[in-house]
């Protein structure tokens, strides 16, 4: 009599705790007495009305910000005209390999 491999026995096995572990959830998900476990809204909850007061918030910082207006006249000052720029220029370098993952050709 011919004796089933071990990758055919264990693949088996796995098929059959994957059909158990299905079967159990749609079987709890079918019992769900809780309404609240299946729905996302949760009106009149903490959570809730402390996220729409969050979003009220982000609301009116979002239309003050809209609102500003940059005055350009602070560009034609003595003093913004005066400033140096003391940056320094970097000469470029080569930096390495123009591929890193390329085999090493010798």
């Amino acid at each position: 009599m011919n004796q089933p491999k071990s990758g055919t026995k264990s693949t088996l096995i796995f098929v059959g705790i994957a059909v158990i572990g299905l079967l159990i959830y749609f079987y709890n998900l079918g019992n769900a007495t809780d309404s609240s476990l299946n729905s996302l809204e949760t009106q009149g909850s903490p959570e809730s009305v402390e996220a729409l007061n969050d979003g009220a918030r982000v609301l009116s910082l979002l239309n003050q910000v809209s609102s500003l207006q940059i005055d350009g006249s602070v560009f034609e000052t003595a003093a913004f005209r005066s400033l140096f720029d003391y940056s320094i220029e970097i000469e470029p370098r080569s930096v390495g390999r123009p591929n890193p993952f390329a085999p090493i050709s010798q």
